[in-house]
C-alpha cells in the first residue's frame, strides 16, 4: 500500500468513528438518575403551584392527551378537561393538596417515567360546609415531550376512606392573665 492510501484509510476510519461517535450520542442511554431529579424538581415546582392557586402552572404538568381520575369520581380527560377541574377546586377556599413520592422509576429507553406516593387533601364538603381532610396514595405516569421536558400522562389517586376526616376549625387564641402575689 502506498502513502496515500494508507492516509486515506486513516482518514476514512477517522470519518467512520466521529460519525458513529455522532450516532452513539443522539442514542446514548437514558440517564435515569437525572430523569428522576428532573421529575422530583417538577414534582416539588406543583406542590409551589398548589399553594400558589396557580392554575395555568397545575395545568401545565400535564400532557394534552392527558387523563386523571379519583376515587371521589373525578375524571378529566385531556389538558382542557384537567384545567377546568382544577379551575372548580380552585374556587374552594380551604383547597389544599400535598404530595410526596416514594417510588419512581425509568423505562430503559428513557422515554416513560412513573412516580408513586402518598397525599393529603384538604376541601370543603359540598353536603355539609365542614372542612374535610384526606390521605391516599397516587401512581403518575410521565412522557419526555418532544421540547425534552416531562409531562404526566396519566394521574390516578385513590384516597383511603379511613383518613377522612373533619378538620377541627383554628381555636382562638386567649390570652394569659397575669398574677401578682
Amino acid at each position: 500500500m502506498t502513502k496515500r492510501n494508507n492516509l486515506a484509510l486513516i482518514g476514512a476510519a477517522a470519518l467512520a468513528m466521529a460519525a458513529s461517535a455522532c450516532v452513539k450520542a443522539d442514542h446514548a442511554p437514558a440517564d435515569p438518575a437525572a430523569i428522576k431529579a428532573a421529575i422530583k424538581a417538577d414534582e416539588k415546582n406543583w406542590i409551589d403551584e398548589f399553594k400558589n392557586r396557580n392554575l395555568e402552572a397545575l395545568a401545565g404538568h400535564y400532557a394534552d392527551d392527558a387523563f386523571f381520575a379519583s376515587s371521589a369520581g373525578a375524571a378529566a380527560s385531556g389538558s382542557t378537561e384537567i384545567r377546568r377541574m382544577f379551575a372548580n377546586g380552585l374556587t374552594d377556599r380551604n383547597f389544599q393538596v400535598t404530595f410526596e413520592s416514594d417510588k419512581m422509576d425509568v423505562a430503559a429507553s428513557g422515554d416513560l417515567a412513573y412516580s408513586r406516593g402518598h397525599f393529603t387533601e384538604q376541601y370543603t364538603d359540598a353536603k355539609t360546609g365542614k372542612t374535610m381532610s384526606e390521605s391516599g396514595s397516587y401512581v403518575e405516569i410521565y412522557r419526555k415531550q418532544a421540547d425534552r421536558s416531562w409531562k404526566m400522562v396519566e394521574d390516578f389517586a385513590v384516597s383511603d376512606p379511613a383518613t377522612r376526616k373533619v378538620v377541627p376549625s383554628a381555636v382562638p387564641a386567649t390570652r394569659a392573665r397575669m398574677v401578682s402575689s
